[in-house]
């Protein structure tokens, strides 16, 4: 039998039809010569495929970037700055946030888990994950995470209620040392772990249910409620430092919260809660030694220039006046070399404290180092100044027993006054100074 033979295809005309590039979506799969064969042509013809990727999670939990194949259904400009709480299933948040936290506190650091995450579309899909600490292979702190969809291998169901399983998602959550609170759009809290009912000074019962202002001190309840606010407005995660009442004394809180979305839409947040207690307490602790003398415990010049700015700053709105006391020891030195150094500390430090008492409540009195103090007064009438000087004369001539020994000291003391907003306030300090020391030469004169 003879074939018959095929009628011949007929040539393209020629033209400049004849020239083009071909087009992919015509001339069928890519070849490696076509022109079509650009790198993001590739990318895209392989996105169905992929079944597994990449994605770095800084150590807060946030989503920093990744593969271009993500599973989710976003895009790698909609995925970076998410935090994990945003996709991660309610139930399995623990567990991820326990490992990022071993993560980043563990070298070497490597553990598989899985986990429900919340597709672009809404819908749940299960995840092999592999999280691998990577701060021994680069210089950016944070974690790797090598992410399997197997949705279909374990025939995994959508989970429409997070309470389904809720006992296994305590139980989780109990084991994690940091506070979890998470709430619905409304701001009713929906689970909170045994850390964050320690931290608030307030069981579940309490809580769930309810809003949360409740465990927040009274004073900085609106700045947890403008928190609250801006991650439903926004939908943008939002921080936040707050007091509690716990107990016999005040406790630090901080809150990191998350908002939780559905498309667009703002469905809740979660927060994790942190006892910021002893860390506030170092930085006052820190704070106090930089503005405060160490031997007295008085305001230094650092704090004394900083509440003259403020005085002139409420000069210039209320009209009254900014009176400077300046006062230097007499025979101070006489003390030191009499009966040495620790005699001299322990006169500065009486000094100090009766300055204190002799002084208003709204008085800053601060020493500026040696045997020298300033008292700064704000609308102090003007013979109340006379008799300012007269009271300081009067308590530090009063004799001092210091280690067994009776001491007397005298001091000098200069005044400046101004009622101007605009004054200098070095100068006036300057003043101040300067009519100390003519005080002091004064009474030498005097003593002949």
């Amino acid at each position: 039998m003879v074939d018959e033979p095929t009628e011949a295809e007929p040539e393209p005309e020629p033209g400049p039809a004849a020239d083009a590039a071909p087009d992919p979506a015509r001339t069928g799969p890519l070849t490696p010569g076509s022109q079509g064969y650009s790198d993001e042509a590739v990318q895209r013809q392989l996105r169905p495929f992929a079944t597994e990727f990449l994605v770095w999670v800084t150590p807060t939990g946030e989503l920093a970037g990744g593969s271009e194949f993500n599973t989710l259904g976003y895009r790698g400009d909609e995925r970076a700055g998410r935090h994990i709480g945003e996709v991660i299933h309610p139930d399995d948040l623990p567990r991820v946030f326990d490992i990022i936290e071993r993560a980043r506190s563990t070298a070497g650091f490597e553990e598989k888990v899985q986990a429900r995450a919340r597709h672009k579309d809404g819908s749940w899909h299960l995840f092999d994950a592999a999280v691998y600490d990577a701060s021994l292979r680069s210089e950016l702190r944070g974690a790797v995470v090598r992410v399997r969809d197997i949705t279909d291998e374990h025939n995994a169901r959508v989970i429409e209620d997070p309470a389904e399983d809720g006992s296994r998602f305590l139980s989780l959550a109990e084991m994690l040392p940091q506070g979890i609170l998470s709430a619905d759009a409304r701001g009713w809290v929906a689970f909170v772990n045994d850390a964050a009912q320690q931290i608030f000074n307030l069981p579940a019962d309490m809580l769930v249910g309810h809003g949360w202002e409740r465990a927040v001190l009274e004073d900085d309840r609106p700045d947890v409620a403008e928190a609250v606010g801006q991650v439903g407005l926004t939908g943008e995660t939002q921080q936040v430092v707050f007091r509690i009442a716990a107990g016999l004394y005040t406790r630090w809180a901080h809150a990191k919260l998350v908002p939780l979305k559905n498309e667009d839409q703002v469905t809740g947040w979660i927060a994790t809660v942190e006892d910021i207690t002893e860390r506030r307490h170092a930085e006052s602790q820190l704070a106090h030694q930089a503005t405060h003398d160490s031997l007295t415990g008085l305001p230094n010049r650092t704090l004394l220039e900083d509440r003259l700015a403020q005085a002139r700053g409420r000069l210039r709105r209320d009209s009254t006046s900014i009176t400077i006391v300046f006062v230097d020891l007499d025979e101070f030195k006489e003390v030191n070399d009499t009966h040495g150094h620790r005699a001299g500390d322990l006169v500065l430090i009486e000094v100090a404290q009766r300055l204190r008492r002799i002084m208003r409540d709204v008085d800053t009195v601060a020493r500026l180092g040696g045997d020298e103090f300033v008292a700064l007064c704000e609308s102090l009438p003007e013979d109340e100044a006379s008799s300012v000087v007269g009271r300081i004369h009067d308590v530090l001539g009063v004799p001092l027993v210091v280690e067994g020994h009776r001491v007397t000291i005298g001091a000098s003391i200069g005044i400046a006054t101004t009622t101007d907003p605009l004054a200098d306030m070095t100068d006036l300090l300057a003043l101040a100074d300067q009519s100390m020391y003519r005080e002091k030469a004064e009474r030498r004169r005097a003593d002949g």
